[in-house]
Order: C-alpha cells, then sequence, then structure tokens
C-alpha cells in the first residue's frame, strides 16, 4: 500500500521490526492503535437490529493522536522507502507539515487500511501453512470481530 502526502507518493510497510518503533515512539502496541492514535469510538446505543456496530473516528478532537498518526506515518513510510530503495529520509515535522488539515481523516483511513491489511496478510499466512499462530495477535483479531 502506499499514501501521497504533499507531492510524494510513499509506499508503507508494517513488519516486527517497525512495531518496536511503533513502541518506543508512539507509545502503544499494534492492537492499541485503534484506540491510541485512530480514536475509533464505539456507539453501543447505535447498534443495529442486524447486529452491525457503529463506530466513528474522533482523532480531530485530540491533537496528540494527529501527532501520533505523523509518527506511524513516518515510521511506516521510511520503512515502504528503504524496502523500495529509496532513502528513508521522513521526519515527523515534515510528515506533520505536508498533511493537510482537510486530509487528516482520510490519512487515518488508509493507515488504518495499511494496517489491517498487513495484520490480516500475516493472519492469512500462517494459517495457510498451518504454521504457528501468534495468540496475542488472534485474540486482538477475535476482539476486532467482536467490536471491543
Amino acid at each position: 500500500m502506499e499514501i501521497k502526502i504533499g507531492n510524494r507518493t510513499i509506499p508503507l510497510v508494517l513488519t516486527a521490526y517497525e512495531m518496536q518503533d511503533i513502541q518506543k515512539d508512539i507509545g502503544c502496541t499494534i492492537g492499541q492503535l485503534r484506540d491510541d492514535v485512530f480514536a475509533v469510538v464505539h456507539h453501543p446505543d447505535a447498534d443495529t437490529e442486524k447486529g452491525e456496530s457503529e463506530y466513528t473516528i474522533e482523532l480531530m478532537n485530540d491533537a496528540g493522536k494527529v501527532r501520533k498518526l505523523g509518527t506511524l506515518i513516518r515510521i511506516m513510510g521510511n520503512a515502504g522507502l528503504e524496502e523500495a530503495g529509496q532513502e528513508p529520509d521522513l521526519t515527523d515535522k515534515w510528515v506533520m507539515r505536508h498533511m493537510s488539515v482537510a486530509k487528516v481523516m482520510a490519512y487515518a483511513v488508509a493507515m488504518m487500511a495499511a494496517v489491517n491489511a498487513a495484520m490480516h496478510t500475516e493472519a492469512t499466512e500462517k494459517n495457510a501453512d498451518n504454521g504457528p499462530v501468534d495468540e496475542v495477535l488472534a485474540e486482538e483479531n477475535r476482539k476486532k470481530e467482536q467490536g471491543n
């Protein structure tokens, strides 16, 4: 996956290596990104008769979370640039300066999709070859499916 910020198209990569930087620089685990960065809020009173849940992203209510989003973009973007053979030259300041305020929500949705795709691919690969399953990741995925 990739994201366009300013005049750059930046490839995104998320592996176990980037997980270390996320924990160090953002202060949360991959499973906590939904709450700590994207500010996804569940509205149980709005659940439908079909059992569908309503969620909102309240990222714009917290400047600290917007800053964390910029850091996440920097981490995954530098990994993507490095994997593509380019200079991993993103800084938090550059990312934040080039993120249009009008597009912050679009960046958040794109980053959620990139994180989910990386986690889904990992889980699919492990299950496909009947290899070991990460129980923590499996539990986090179960919680996501249940809307917790």
